[in-house]
């Protein structure tokens, strides 16, 4: 008797296909997060069966993107009025920088150049020591330094960097963040980390978080109710988690389908 009545809650307990299948554990895991008494065992079960079914082969690391023609200028002009000819100000502060750098760094610095006329252009909701991050990027070609602080400072930087990014419209310096956050995920920043990346379009980030929640997702919903809140709550506008994992588990089994290759090619 209960056996039927378990069938008729889920109504769809032989589907005919993978896809289908996920759709049916991602209608089961939300039916078991709602109602009067939450089936806290059901749910934990549903989320064990996503996590093998995603299985423990590592997550694909997310490529680099290298900066082409290496550093534009020689990094010493960094915030150097030498040959300035143009001035931000950041938190009240001087920043000096060269147009030439600028103006084809993005479309967001090509208009901040082209309305900047004689006149410093203040920078708003960004941090001195981070827009000084975004300009040895465009210098440099890279930005190593805030690599060598303490773990917990790196992630700290990584993250409002990578709002800068967005901001500034700068993909490789996104995508130079998103590989450094991605090394530094674990239980306690997964759900946060998946956050920022939806938030600052950090796209290979956030495939990387669903395979990291995918993977721990038992143990994330025992951990405390961040992930609980994150799959079941509104806190991302438009953006349905539950639908972002099975995408992802869909992924990772169109991987496993595909006929591996010797190292010959064949």
């Amino acid at each position: 008797m209960g056996r039927s009545s378990g069938r008729r809650d889920c109504r769809c307990s032989s589907p005919s296909s993978d896809t289908a299948r996920s759709d049916c554990l991602v209608s089961c895991m939300v039916r078991c997060n709602t109602g009067a008494v939450q089936k806290e065992e059901t749910l934990l079960l549903l989320a064990d069966i996503f996590s093998r079914c995603y299985g423990n082969e590592p997550i694909k690391d997310i490529p680099h993107i290298s900066f082409v023609g290496g550093p534009r200028i020689d990094p010493k002009y960094v915030n150097n009025p030498e040959m300035s000819d143009i001035q931000f100000r950041v938190e009240g502060r001087p920043f000096y920088s060269h147009r030439i750098i600028l103006v084809n760094a993005s479309p967001k610095f090509q208009a901040l150049v082209a309305g900047a006329g004689s006149q410093a252009v203040v920078i708003k909701d960004i941090r001195y020591h981070i827009f000084q991050l975004v300009m040895e990027y465009l210098y440099k070609g890279g930005c190593e330094d805030f690599l060598q602080l303490e773990q917990n400072d790196v992630l700290e930087w990584c993250v409002q960097l990578m709002a800068a990014a967005d901001f500034f419209q700068l993909d490789g310096l996104t995508r130079l963040c998103e590989v450094q956050c991605s090394r530094m995920l674990d239980a306690d920043n997964a759900v946060s980390m998946y956050i920022h990346a939806q938030v600052y379009g950090a796209t290979h980030l956030l495939e990387y978080c669903r395979g990291f929640l995918l993977q721990h997702l038992v143990a994330l919903l025992s951990y405390d109710d961040s992930l609980r809140r994150l799959l079941f709550g509104k806190r991302l506008l438009n953006h349905d988690v539950l639908s972002g994992l099975l995408l992802t588990l869909q992924a990772r089994h169109r991987e496993r389908g595909r006929p591996s290759r010797n190292s010959n090619g064949v």
